[in-house]
């Protein structure tokens, strides 16, 4: 019988202990089905913009949702035309984009106050301040407070699902004809 080495074993037991266990929101709003209410994003190659509603359901082989908003409004996208179905994970903080912008505003108003400080501590007493130095340490403060509050800020998060499938009787001249619909 094959024995390990003990350094082996030790290494594997670190390894499973230390390696996160982590369950994505894709997978877990993957692994739940569309039902009628969900919240959904629909792509489309029909639309320029994606459309945010709630799921009705699906008609032979249409997809049904209704707009979110004052002009809410039905929808049906053929489902050969849908690019993207995703489904609302909720709403999360540390967003890249407000982080940036909030942490440029910071650091433009950092930098600002930094320098007119220097240059007012200056005048009005004897000493010599580095106007490039202050001003840099003053962006670099405003900036990573800036960061900060913009990671506060909370945006939705989606993940992608797939179509349900549809199978329906079609009738045709010699009779009835049973279709499959699937995507992927």
């Amino acid at each position: 019988m094959p024995r390990t080495r003990r350094s082996y074993r030790a290494l594997l037991a670190a390894l499973l202990v230390l390696a996160p266990l982590r369950i994505t929101a894709a997978q877990t709003a993957a692994a739940q089905s569309l039902s009628p209410g969900t919240r959904v994003r629909v792509t489309s190659n029909q639309m320029v913009a994606p459309i945010v509603g709630s799921y009705q359901g699906m008609r032979r082989d249409t997809l049904v949702l209704i707009e979110d908003g004052t002009g809410a409004k039905i929808w049906a996208f053929n489902t050969a035309a849908v690019s993207q179905v995703e489904v609302s994970v909720g709403m999360k903080g540390g967003n890249r984009d407000p982080m940036i912008r909030w942490g440029l505003i910071g650091a433009a108003l950092g930098g600002g106050i930094a320098f007119i400080t220097s240059v007012s501590l200056e005048n009005n007493s004897g000493q010599q301040y580095n106007q490039l130095l202050s001003t840099l340490v003053g962006a670099a403060m405003g900036g990573g407070l800036g960061a900060f509050y913009g990671s506060r800020k909370l945006a939705e998060h989606w993940a992608p699902v797939p179509l349900p499938r549809r199978v329906g009787v079609v009738p045709t001249a010699k009779g009835l004809r049973i279709t499959v619909s699937a995507s992927f």
